[in-house]
């Protein structure tokens, strides 16, 4: 949905005749580009004789603007510019984040307050949206937009960069990139459209017109192809110049048989039926836990000549010490007598690198392996087994193996935000802001157009990973400092002392995110996610003193339990016989030793009693549920095949 000063003219015009019952409104050359846009958007629509008249959702929206002008909250469409957007995609995901969070920050306040979208609360002392944003956001969630695509805009389309990238490298002229934001094919990035993007609707409808579509003139997408090739999909039969225009589009062959390009236009067909997500994945990972998943896979390596080695944490620790001296003493001596020039996160431990006697203490005070190895497997990058009576030994998982492959090339740490900066373009409306995008460019993920191969892996991964739940200590801090709603990064930084507070606090929401705990939108609003306000009330009992309210090992004992007891909906627990703890053990693919000692962790915690599951621990067992897609995601992991097979090593 796309509204700029022609198209508020033509809504108020047709509202007025609507009003008066007279139908004046033709389509006709002289305002064909602006009747044809909002038709796109679902705002107005054509009879046989191109008679215009509003829809039901193009009668709110005009009734919307004619209030707003006449209350004098908003200029009248005749003093407003030329290209300024009263409604775009921009402005409904201003609109989205502040109704989710209720709350308007600073980012997006000017930019809703000069659209009339805004009042005060002078009881809560803040600025909300008022009763007409509430409407449009509303109207335009339940509207569906008009998917047309000629043959004349598929070739425009094939040209454009996926995205995200910058707009200025939008070059298909103000009219179709109207069309376009009207179809929801693209989205721009709060809060001033500096970056868009194909939608997840736009990247099915491009992918397909990459594969198929090369015809000269005629539509090559529109409701009738669309609902013909998911009839012909299905085994039904349909008439004969329909399959033939299919063949011709490259949507199926001479036998009805679905082409590459016909099985991506039936993704679009999906989306625009269904309409994308709103759920965004992401991921996390720091260098550090890159080392480790580095010395386990060597550790593997090297069990192949020598069977007593192992990556037990002992065995990975020593290595890991090992590594970190070698790497420390080259830093030193790289740097000199400048070591105060060091980056900051450096220097202080090359510092006390200098003093130690005792190497293994010096890595104990810096580096907390233990950490790195629940963080690992909460993201199912390695696991816990039991192997050669060692009863904690680590292997990577096959996307474990992924990862480390990906790393090869350049060890970077991987940000949620630089990740989230590709899937949250999956939803209908949504493009990363300057920042976000810049972060992604930063880390590798995208290039000068679209993501890059890593991009799309690090995107397939946030949608694949099986996460399970963990939190340090001083992640539980700053998870328990933020509520359902109505909170910004901005108020969770400025409480950090220094810098270095500053960036470990950012690392924690990072992993909060990933873990989908939380979600930070684009205006800089933090909400709890379902998942993380069932987490936050699971973790509540935890006494203060727990390094690690919750761990991925903790989670599988709990599990376990969970299976082979008896559910108790009254009581809100799960009763266990103490003869099926052997069972529970063998299902949690622990060792006798780690079970047990976990399970006396949980029951320290208030997950669990001496033969039960109790309420926290259900609490458990279904954030983590939410944590994780409860839909098939045919997004970035069909994304990531496809685009595996056109991109370059």
């Amino acid at each position: 949905m796309v509204i700029k000063k022609n198209h508020a003219e033509m809504l108020l015009k047709l509202l007025k005749e609507k009003e008066t019952e007279r139908h004046l409104t033709v389509l006709e050359k002289e305002n064909d580009e602006v009747v044809r846009t909002l038709e796109r958007a679902g705002l107005v629509s054509l009879d046989s004789n191109l008679n215009v008249s509003l829809t039901y959702a193009g009668v709110g929206i005009a009734q919307q603007l004619d209030a707003l002008i006449e209350k004098g909250q908003l200029k009248h469409f005749s003093q407003w510019p030329d290209d300024w957007k009263w409604i775009g995609s921009e402005v409904i995901e201003m609109l989205d984040s502040a109704e989710k969070s209720e709350n308007i920050t600073q980012i997006t306040l000017p930019y809703l307050k000069e659209r009339g979208f805004v009042e005060e609360d002078k009881l809560k002392k803040r600025f909300v949206l008022n009763k007409e944003a509430e409407f449009v956001l509303h109207t335009y969630k339940a509207t569906s937009p008009l998917l047309v695509v000629s043959a004349e805009l598929a070739e425009e389309i094939r040209k454009l960069p996926f995205g995200p990238t910058l707009s200025s490298r939008l070059h298909v002229g103000e009219y179709y990139e109207s069309l376009l934001e009207a179809m929801r094919l693209i989205a721009y990035s709060v809060p001033k459209s500096d970056i868009y993007s194909f939608t997840a609707l736009g990247q099915a409808v491009k992918n397909t017109l990459e594969l198929g579509g090369f015809v000269n003139e005629g539509y090559v997408i529109s409701p009738h192809i669309l609902i013909n090739l998911a009839a012909l999909a299905d085994g039904e039969e349909i008439d004969s110049d329909a399959k033939q225009w299919l063949e011709a589009l490259g949507y199926v062959d001479a036998e009805g048989n679905l082409l590459p390009a016909g099985e991506w236009a039936l993704e679009a067909y999906r989306l625009w039926k269904k309409d994308a997500r709103t759920d965004v994945w992401s991921f996390s990972i720091e260098e550090e836990e890159i080392a480790v998943l580095e010395v386990v896979d060597y550790l593997w390596e090297k069990n192949k000549e020598n069977k007593d080695i192992l990556p037990t944490f002992e065995q990975i620790k020593a290595e890991l010490v090992d590594r970190k001296v070698k790497e420390y003493k080259k830093l030193i001596e790289k740097y000199g007598k400048k070591i105060k020039e060091m980056p900051e996160k450096f220097r202080k431990i090359a510092e006390q690198f200098q003093e130690t006697k005792n190497y293994i203490k010096w890595f104990e005070d810096n580096f907390n392996l233990r950490i790195a190895l629940f963080s690992l497997e909460s993201f199912n990058l390695i696991k816990t087994i039991e192997k050669d009576g060692y009863s904690e030994v680590f292997e990577l998982t096959n996307l474990g193996k992924d990862v480390l492959k990906d790393q090869q090339a350049k060890r970077r740490s991987i940000s949620s935000t630089a990740i989230k900066a590709i899937t949250m373009t999956r939803k209908s409306f949504s493009a990363p802001n300057v920042e976000w995008y810049e972060k992604a460019k930063e880390m590798s993920l995208v290039g000068t157009f679209e993501p890059t191969k890593s991009g799309y892996f690090y995107a397939h991964l946030a949608e694949e990973i099986e996460r399970e739940p963990y939190l340090t200590k001083y992640e539980h801090e700053i998870f328990k400092m933020i509520p359902d709603k109505g909170m910004t990064v901005s108020d969770v930084l400025e409480r950090a002392k220094n810098d270095d507070e500053k960036r470990k606090m950012q690392w924690a929401l990072e992993k909060l995110e990933a873990r989908h705990l939380i979600e930070i939108l684009p205006d800089g609003n933090i909400v709890e996610t379902e998942a993380g306000q069932l987490m936050d009330r699971a973790l509540s009992g935890v006494p203060v003193n727990f390094a690690t309210p919750i761990t991925p090992v903790m989670y599988r004992v709990i599990k376990a339990l969970s299976e082979v007891g008896s559910l108790y909906e009254k009581e809100k627990k799960i009763r266990i016989l103490p003869k099926k703890h052997k069972e529970a053990i063998k299902r949690s693919e622990l060792s006798e030793d780690v079970f047990k000692e976990a399970f006396n962790v949980c029951k320290r915690a208030g997950f669990v009693g001496v033969n039960t599951v109790n309420e926290a621990g259900l609490l458990i067992l279904e954030a983590v549920k939410l944590m994780n897609p409860q839909e098939s995601l045919a997004g970035y992991a069909d994304m990531y095949e496809y685009k595996r097979e056109h991109l370059k090593e």
